[in-house]
């Protein structure tokens, strides 16, 4: 029997991460509703269901999965885990599942996908989900734990009393599932946080083709990667946002914490997709530009993954 609708979590994007929630998920006792933009990858995962690699252990779980969001209906909870270029074209998919009553989590990297979804004017009230979670995708539903991290989550905008207990309720939901997770009232500062740390790897990871650990073990890299982090964190001081102290610290302590982890951005230019990077170095220089400050780093870093992009995505 199908459970209610407010027990349901549409998850939209079985992507690596999308997919890493979802097994996490299914420990609870909310039924769980993946909805993919590829109709027949949908039919393949509804038959096989969701398979988590972790410490050599593989485990499966059945979920639900459609390409149509009226089939899944409203719900109180939508995990928006779609790569920032896919952002546009999914959030008008997503109005079957919305009320003004739902959660929308959005889940992207970097700061680009700040002014779409302020300016999308949707039904309901929007999450921002900042997360160190690492995961893998290595087949179709078959997601690799990539290591493990805090998630910080926090409104883009105003909020009703009603979201913010709806918001404690999902924290919860995710120490449920075995997932660290806070609620932040500053959730931009976790953001630009978040966006230095990806400053400093998944560029430099995708151009040399190496897992995070490999970064901290050549000292050209590593150059790069603490110039990268310094230009970035000056466009957030220069914006009055409130980062942590030593970001370059705190960028290196995440490649050793996930030293064996292959970035999302590595994982699309080995998969030929379409990247991150404008919502990532590519949003600091826009950021630079309008200031009036240079940023040669990241700007370089910037062509050098458009250059790969180009490569494959014009073939």
């Amino acid at each position: 029997m199908r459970d209610t609708p407010s027990k349901r979590i549409a998850i939209v994007g079985p992507g690596a991460l999308g997919c890493l929630l979802a097994t996490a998920l299914c420990r609870t006792e909310r039924e769980i509703w993946v909805l993919d933009h590829d109709s027949r990858r949908a039919a393949l995962l509804q038959h096989s269901g969701l398979t988590l690699e972790r410490a050599g252990r593989l485990d499966h779980f059945p979920v639900q999965v459609t390409a149509d969001a009226k089939l899944i209906g409203p719900v109180p909870l939508v995990f928006l885990c779609v790569k920032s270029p896919a952002l546009r074209r999914t959030l008008p998919t997503l109005l079957p599942l919305l009320t003004k009553k739902s959660l929308l989590l959005a889940w992207q990297n970097g700061i680009g996908h700040l002014p779409v979804l302020s300016g999308a004017k949707l039904p309901c009230t929007v999450v921002l989900a900042v997360t160190s979670l690492g995961a893998n995708l290595v087949g179709p539903g078959r997601v690799r734990f990539g290591g493990k991290g805090a998630t910080s989550l926090g409104f883009l905008g105003a909020a009703s009393q009603d979201a913010k207990s709806a918001l404690q309720e999902v924290a919860e939901l995710f120490r449920m599932a075995g997932l660290e997770a806070r609620v932040e009232t500053n959730i931009l500062a976790q953001v630009w946080n978040k966006l230095l740390v990806n400053v400093g790897i998944n560029a430099l990871t995708a151009i040399h083709d190496c897992e995070n650990g490999e970064l901290l073990r050549n000292g050209e890299t590593l150059a790069v990667l603490r110039a990268a982090v310094l230009e970035a964190a000056s466009i957030a001081q220069a914006k009055g946002i409130s980062i942590d102290p030593d970001p370059v610290e705190r960028t290196m302590a995440v490649c050793q914490a996930t030293s064996t982890n292959i970035s999302s951005m590595l994982q699309d230019v080995r998969g030929k997709r379409k990247t991150e990077i404008e919502g990532i170095n590519g949003a600091v220089l826009e950021e630079a530009t309008r200031l009036g400050i240079s940023v040669p780093v990241n700007a370089a870093l910037f062509a050098s993954i458009q250059g790969l992009e180009k490569g494959y995505l014009s073939k």
